[in-house]
């Protein structure tokens, strides 16, 4: 099966991703940013098969939510498979990355506590992110469309997490170069669906291409790369 382990499902119809999941034999993660959209990804999750929840407070949307609300969105994070997205962010949001930290180290906390996947925004935080995750003892970790240092790579592969390789790998030249030199056994695939970037709806459909990429660029058969994407998903969410 295809797997899109970052997809913003809350902003599809149950209908279309119903189409996702059959249509392309895929497994769909659904990722949240505020307590709206993780009530309705937990809703989805009651309805769809192949779904699999992530409840979570991105860092745009820190000082957009109540403080009650956030205390909502920690207690949904409790007794669930996947927190996500959740993490720092200091190119798009620098004024709130006290706030950001604190709320970050409060689901780390959580998820320290029950072993649980971690799904990460960590624009141009990649280390910090990393070294709050091992401070923690996270063991389970997707850093979500890494475009971070290349050096860091073998940190976070040592480390036994993972990153996942976002349909603009077709034309982001940093994104396809991490592509280039990360191990495939640390690779997923994800949409980001339904984000614009650059002109391009992002949408889970786009990652049967980006499967062809990873293997043209890893040198592997397609149905190969499909296992060995599939074995990673399986390894971190205990399928």
């Amino acid at each position: 099966m295809l797997v899109d382990v970052h997809c913003h499902a809350d902003e599809y119809s149950i209908h279309r991703l119903r189409e996702f999941i059959y249509k392309f034999k895929m497994i769909i993660v659904g990722v949240s940013v505020d307590l709206k959209s993780s009530l309705k990804i937990l809703e989805y999750s009651k309805e769809l098969n192949n779904f699999i929840p992530c409840v979570g407070l991105h860092p745009w949307y820190v000082d957009k939510l109540s403080e009650d609300g956030i205390d909502e969105v920690f207690r949904l994070s409790r007794n669930i498979k996947c927190i996500g997205e959740v993490g720092l962010d200091t190119r798009f949001v620098p004024k709130t990355i006290e706030k950001q930290r604190d709320i970050f180290r409060k689901f780390l906390e959580i998820g320290s506590e029950e072993d649980t996947v971690f799904n990460l925004h960590s624009v141009d935080t990649w280390r910090e992110v990393l070294e709050l995750l091992r401070r923690y003892d996270i063991s389970k970790a997707i850093f979500h469309w890494y475009t971070g240092p290349i050096n860091l790579l073998k940190d976070i592969n040592d480390a036994g997490y993972f990153i996942s390789i976002n349909p603009s790998v077709k034309f982001q030249k940093k994104h396809k170069k991490v592509l280039e030199k990360a191990p495939i056994e640390m690779i997923l695939t994800e949409s980001d669906g339904p984000y614009l970037y650059k002109g391009y709806n992002l949408s889970p459909e786009m990652i049967s291409e980006s499967i062809d990429i990873i293997a043209e660029i890893k040198g592997l058969e397609r149905k190969e790369a499909v296992e060995i994407v599939y074995r990673n998903f399986e390894k971190i969410f205990d399928i």
